[in-house]
């Protein structure tokens, strides 16, 4: 892991590059209505005239995606990159990414669901603290609140505290502070035994996912356990693990006291905070988050607040 490197903010008037290093894009609709939404904050848009060809379940050949993201990461007009949306994808290009550009540009990249994968590589790699936060195709999905956080979040206002009273305190430990790791579940065991798998000790981790039944979060939660994940983890923050029972509040909330459960099984007798119900991942709520940089989880005040340096700097 290297210091952290703090990407350069954006003001009114900046071009926003749309990568798209997983999915094909299935629902123009969607996309262009999240390019609205860009609009709306004051930023210029970039993506290919033709979009994007996409090949079986993926965007773009593997080729194409990494060299994708490698132009628009040197290109001057171009400030910051978001996602065009999850999917599959990132783990497939990743080893191809111009790391010494990533130092370079210090660009914001923008994204979650796979793109965890390829902001929690460029962190491990280069320090660059990278935004989990909604995807194009997403944009118009969430929340004011959400579209709040993420304007914040791009304009260099990411160290602002998120504060959610609707966390609950699933472990009442000490406060926790550490680098922000983490994000979609599947996404992070893929990586498991890979050149891309990362160090989890004195960090906070973040977790969260969607439409998957309880016993594959159950196997997915044991398998990192078992590859000694959780032995030195500083905090655990357990987001939105949505989709399944979105009909059924009960079975809901039953769905997430199983997966809240687990994890303190997983935990053992360590006396570590962790929360659950974070209003982050594939839901309405997403707040954006700056992965990679110093956290601290406040319970008391149910809030995470990052005490970090201005954009620019590395500590």
């Amino acid at each position: 892991m290297k210091p952290s490197l703090v990407p350069l903010p954006l003001k009114r008037g900046d071009t926003l590059g749309i990568i798209a290093p997983a999915g094909r894009l299935t629902d123009v609709d969607r996309f262009h209505r999240g390019v609205a939404v860009l609009r709306e904050m004051g930023f210029d848009v970039r993506y290919p005239r033709d979009l994007w060809p996409g090949l079986d379940h993926l965007a773009d050949t593997d080729g194409n995606r990494c060299a994708e993201f490698n132009e628009l990461l040197q290109d001057s007009e171009v400030k910051a990159l978001i996602a065009l949306r999850g999917g599959y994808g990132c783990l497939r290009m990743m080893d191809e990414i111009n790391l010494a550009a990533t130092t370079t540009f210090k660009k914001l990249v923008i994204g979650f669901s796979d793109i965890t994968l390829l902001l929690n590589y460029l962190y491990q790699k280069t320090g660059l603290i990278g935004l989990h936060g909604p995807v194009v195709t997403s944009l118009g999905d969430v929340d004011s609140i959400s579209l709040e956080r993420l304007f914040l979040c791009l304009t260099g206002r990411w160290s602002e505290p998120v504060r959610a009273r609707e966390i609950e305190l699933v472990r009442d430990g000490p406060v926790a502070t550490g680098p922000l790791v983490g994000g979609n579940l599947a996404s992070l065991v893929s990586v498991i035994g890979t050149p891309f798998d990362f160090s989890w000790d004195n960090k906070i981790v973040f977790l969260e996912d969607i439409n998957e039944p309880a016993y594959k979060i159950d196997r997915m939660l044991t398998q990192l356990y078992l590859a000694g994940k959780f032995a030195r983890v500083a905090g655990i923050i357990l987001g939105g693990f949505s989709g399944l029972f979105s009909s059924d509040k009960v079975q809901q909330d039953r769905y997430m006291e199983g997966i809240w459960k687990r994890v303190l099984e997983l935990c053992g007798d360590r006396n570590i905070t962790v929360w659950g119900n974070f209003p982050c991942g594939h839901a309405a709520r997403n707040l954006t988050l700056p992965l990679g940089a110093l956290a601290q989880m406040q319970s008391s005040k149910s809030r995470l607040v990052f005490p970090e340096p201005r954009s620019g700097n590395v500590i």
